[in-house]
């Protein structure tokens, strides 16, 4: 945990996105970063091609070996600094995991260490991200690219439900269609009477935009009142707008709680840790019309069903719709029925795609338990003490970020911090309707957090004490060598 590492010195000039922004040119040619960035939506978006769902084992593969490969880089070069706060839990974490690849009732060797990898490629750029990232001006540009490409995601599940003939892709995920369920799950009857399917964006799983929708509402409304040219404004804007339209038209009713959820948070950490409360106001105002004005459009086009799925958020208490969509009980189910079960863990390979992609459905010894929230995945995975440890690590994170939204000087990384704050949040309150830990979800969460650490200890807020002390205790993790990445 992180205690003491701050100074409160006084900022000398306000911050402006704008000045921001043209010091993004000024930054060296663009890195693996950069094409980090690219890769999580390049490489789903194949999938979005016809004919590529035979290779959709490798492309999925590929878009967390990425992360794998930029981990392998770290650990043997020279740039080791001082630690994030979390990792020592998230070390714990995955040696723990290791030890449950030998638990008698891991489903096979093979599926636990595939999942073992799978948690080690989404934790990995906490470690090398803050190696690769040292300004603000470097992570000012990742959050636009991350923006663009969301933005993107966005608009074309926008287009899949106005032109679907023309956007929707031709083939949606094998994994789905071979399910019990096939696709009836993500249909619905639209405004015309006809059956139409929730939109996947640049992805073949339905419904799958909701999640860049969400980020792209984020960031495009906050460029929208801080960048200094109109054309910028009125882009970000547009993309903000689609965004949010994406999400509505997803019908996915947790990403919508999550995404105004997430604008609360950008608000509160503007008005209560920063002080800037003209920009706070001026952001939840656009904020809260354009989120208003949308549903009625939306609503337009998707019909009766989706307007009664949002209506009943504001029909009920939360807890009663939380329960009503089947997540509350299987959060319930996990501390009451698996927990007690399996207070050391069930063994790997019982639930999630690692048991569909390299399980062994004849295993008699290790049958499929399903899984579709983050504690029950985690208390199935390791049991209380890995539910315990990626807790800590989280906490440490939050913890981690507010102070640094509080204690940074920069004007770039005061501008900065509050976005990847509020990112990060939505991505924890996710656990509760999702499993973001083991998906490119949480993989870009501890991108963000590494790359906020990496320009944080760059930008003068640790003491040059506490760096040496992280370089001694942080050594041991890898032999030293001279790779660039």
């Amino acid at each position: 945990m992180v205690t003491k590492d701050f100074a409160l010195p006084k900022l000398k000039r306000p911050a402006t996105f704008a000045s921001s922004m043209e010091e993004v040119k000024a930054e060296p040619k663009w890195g693996f970063a950069e094409f980090f960035v690219i890769s999580q939506t390049a490489f789903p978006a194949i999938l979005f091609l016809p004919g590529t769902q035979a290779l959709r084992l490798p492309l999925r593969v590929a878009a967390f070996a990425v992360s794998l490969a930029a981990l392998a880089w770290w650990l043997g070069s020279r740039r080791r600094h001082a630690p994030h706060p979390a990792t020592h839990w998230l070390l714990l974490a995955v040696v723990y995991l290791i030890l449950m690849i030998f638990h008698p009732t891991t489903n096979t060797t093979f599926a636990g260490l595939a999942q073992t990898v799978l948690y080690l490629s989404v934790l990995a750029p906490v470690f090398w991200a803050s190696s690769l990232i040292r300004s603000p001006q470097r992570l000012m540009r990742l959050l636009v690219i991350l923006f663009i490409c969301n933005g993107i995601n966005s608009l074309v599940g926008v287009l899949q439900v106005y032109a679907p003939g023309y956007f929707m892709p031709q083939e949606f995920s094998s994994v789905v269609l071979a399910s019990k369920y096939g696709l009836s799950t993500y249909t619905y009857v639209n405004s015309a009477g006809k059956l139409a399917i929730r939109p996947p964006g640049l992805f073949d799983t339905p419904g799958a935009v909701c999640a860049a929708g969400m980020l792209a509402a984020l960031l495009g409304f906050i460029f929208s009142v801080n960048l200094k040219k109109l054309s910028h404004r009125l882009g970000s804007l547009f993309l903000g707008v689609a965004g949010v339209a994406a999400v509505y038209l997803s019908q996915v009713r947790t990403a919508l709680l999550i995404m105004c959820g997430m604008m609360a948070v950008y608000v509160g950490v503007l008005w209560v840790i920063q002080k800037r409360r003209t920009k706070a106001i001026v952001f939840l105002s656009i904020a809260v019309m354009l989120v208003t004005i949308l549903f009625s459009f939306t609503v337009a086009r998707s019909g009766k069903a989706s307007m009664r799925r949002f209506q009943d958020l504001a029909a009920g208490d939360p807890l009663t719709v939380y329960y009503d969509n089947k997540r509350g009980d299987q959060l319930e189910n996990g501390f009451t029925d698996l927990l007690p079960s399996y207070p050391l863990g069930a063994g790997l390979g019982r639930w999630g795609m690692m048991r569909v992609y390299f399980g062994d459905e004849t295993n008699v010894d290790s049958p499929s338990i399903w899984a579709e929230l983050q504690f029950p995945a985690w208390i199935l995975d390791g049991g209380v003490i890995l539910m315990c440890l990626y807790c800590l690590a989280l906490l440490a994170t939050v913890t981690y970020e507010l102070k640094i939204s509080r204690d940074a000087t920069n004007p770039t990384l005061r501008l900065i911090v509050p976005i990847i704050v509020a990112a990060n949040i939505g991505v924890i309150v996710l656990i509760f309707g999702f499993t973001p830990f083991t998906t490119q979800v949480g993989m870009q969460y501890w991108f963000l957090a590494g790359a906020l650490h990496g320009v944080a200890r760059t930008s003068g807020i640790f003491s040059h004490e506490r760096i040496r002390t992280g370089q001694r205790r942080f050594h041991h993790l890898g032999r030293h060598g001279s790779g660039q990445l």
